[in-house]
């Protein structure tokens, strides 16, 4: 697993504000086999926005929420 921070000025296409107190980005988890670590998640608890995995031009992504309502970012990388 990796975890990656993403920044939310470059998601939005907007500059960083630089020397400013921000907020980070999301968290985001790349697994290598997603659908069945979704699988084992679900079966131990985890709630999910969305009932399965959702597929994308990059991968796959589904996004769990932790008990404060914080919601991560779960990926898998499409095979080249």
């Amino acid at each position: 697993m990796q975890i990656l921070l993403w920044s939310h000025a470059a998601v939005a296409g907007q500059p960083g504000n630089v020397g400013q107190d921000s907020a980070p980005g999301p968290l985001i988890l790349e697994f290598d086999d997603l659908r069945k670590d979704f699988e084992i998640l679900r079966q131990r608890g985890v709630i999910f926005e969305e009932p399965v995995p959702v597929d994308y031009p990059f991968g796959v992504r589904i996004e769990p929420v932790d008990p404060d309502g914080n919601r991560v970012s779960l990926h898998q990388q499409r095979k080249p």
